[in-house]
C-alpha cells in the first residue's frame, strides 16, 4: 500500500478503488450534486432576498401599517406641547398685565395714599378695554377713581397718570344723599333717587350752570349708570365738600348723586380730565358686573400693542 505523506497523491491502488467507486456510483453523485446545486441556488436566492427586505425596511423606516401607526402617535405625541404652549401663551398677557398693574400700583405709591390695589386694578382694567375701542382720549393716559367704599372723611378721589405712574391729585368727593352718611352704602341708577352710581364713565365737554364749572359724564354700564346724563349727574365743586365741613360736622357733605369736589380744585381737576377720560366709581355692592372688568381682555389688548403707543400715548 502506497503511504500519504504530506501533498503526495493518491497512489495508483487507491486511484483504481477511487475510479470503480466513481464509475459505479455515477448516477447517485450526479443527482447529489444536483441537489447541492438547488439546495445552493435556493439559500443563495434567500440570503439575496433577506438583503433586499432589509434595505427596504431601512429606507422606508417601517410597514404601511406601522408607519400608519407611528404617524399616529407622533401627533398625539405633538398635541400635549401644543396644547401647553398654547396655555401658556393665553396666560402670559394677563402675568404680564398683573405685574404692570402692581408696578404702577407701588410706582404710585398709591397704598400710602389709601387706595387699595383690587380697585386700581379694576379701573386700570376699564382703561385698558376702553382703549381698544378708541372711547378715550389718545391724548391723556388718565384713570380718575372715586372709592366709595370708604369714608367720606378720607380724601377717596385720585387722577393718576398711568403714562408717568404719578398721582396728579388726591382729594375729597362727595356722594348722593340717598347713599349714607358717612360712608355710601346703596347706589341707583334711578332718576331722583339721590343716590350714587357705580360703574365707568367717559368725561364729556364742560359748562358752567348752578354750581359753576361743572364736567358732564357719560355713564358706560347699563342698568348700573346709564343714565347720568339724563339725572344730571355731573363733577362739580361745593361747599360741603370740604375739610373744613368735616371737622364741624364729622362727615363730608351729601350731593344729589353728583361727584362733588373742594371748591379750589375744581377747575383744575376739570380741566385735567375732561374730554374722555375714565371716571371709575367704586362701592360696596356685591352685584355689580361690567364688561369692562374683563382683565383677560384688557391683557390682551395690551400685550397686542407692544410699544403701549396706543394704549398709553402722551
Amino acid at each position: 500500500m502506497t503511504k500519504l505523506t504530506g501533498s503526495v497523491g493518491l497512489g495508483m491502488e487507491q486511484s483504481r478503488v477511487v475510479m470503480v467507486f466513481y464509475r459505479k456510483n455515477d448516477m447517485t453523485g450526479r443527482h447529489f450534486m444536483k441537489s447541492i446545486s438547488f439546495a445552493l441556488v435556493v439559500f443563495a436566492v434567500a440570503l439575496s432576498m433577506g438583503f433586499v427586505l432589509k434595505g427596504s425596511g431601512k429606507g422606508s423606516g417601517s410597514p404601511p401599517v406601522k408607519a400608519e401607526t407611528n404617524l399616529h402617535k407622533a401627533a398625539v405625541i405633538s398635541e400635549s406641547p401644543v396644547d401647553k404652549s398654547a396655555s401658556v401663551t393665553d396666560s402670559a398677557p394677563k402675568a404680564v398685565f398683573e405685574q404692570y398693574v402692581e408696578g404702577s400700583y407701588k410706582e404710585a405709591g398709591l397704598e400710602l395714599m389709601g387706595l387699595s390695589l383690587e380697585t386700581f386694578r379694576e379701573a386700570v382694567t376699564g382703561y385698558h378695554n376702553l382703549m381698544s375701542t378708541d372711547s378715550l382720549s389718545q391724548n391723556k393716559a388718565l384713570i380718575t377713581i372715586v372709592d366709595f367704599n370708604q369714608s367720606s372723611k378720607n380724601r377717596r378721589l385720585w387722577v393718576i397718570d398711568l403714562a408717568t405712574n404719578k398721582v396728579v391729585y388726591n382729594t375729597w368727593v362727595a356722594h348722593g344723599q340717598g347713599s349714607g352718611g358717612e360712608f355710601a352704602t346703596t347706589f341707583s341708577n334711578v332718576p331722583n333717587s339721590y343716590q350714587s352710581s357705580l360703574g365707568f364713565y367717559l368725561t364729556q365737554e364742560t359748562y358752567v350752570g348752578k354750581n359753576g364749572l361743572s364736567l358732564k359724564l357719560t355713564g358706560l354700564d347699563a342698568d348700573y349708570n346709564s343714565n347720568a346724563l339724563g339725572r344730571y349727574i355731573v363733577v362739580h365743586g361745593a361747599a360741603y365738600a370740604s375739610e373744613g365741613f368735616i371737622k364741624a360736622n364729622g362727615r363730608l357733605g351729601r350731593s344729589q348723586g353728583c361727584p362733588a369736589l373742594p371748591v379750589e380744585v375744581t377747575k383744575p381737576i376739570i380741566d385735567t380730565i375732561k374730554n374722555r377720560t375714565i371716571l371709575y366709581v367704586d362701592g360696596p355692592s356685591s352685584g355689580y358686573t361690567s364688561p369692562f372688568l374683563d382683565i383677560e381682555q384688557a391683557a390682551l389688548c395690551l400685550s397686542a400693542d407692544k410699544d403701549g403707543k396706543g394704549h398709553l400715548q402722551v
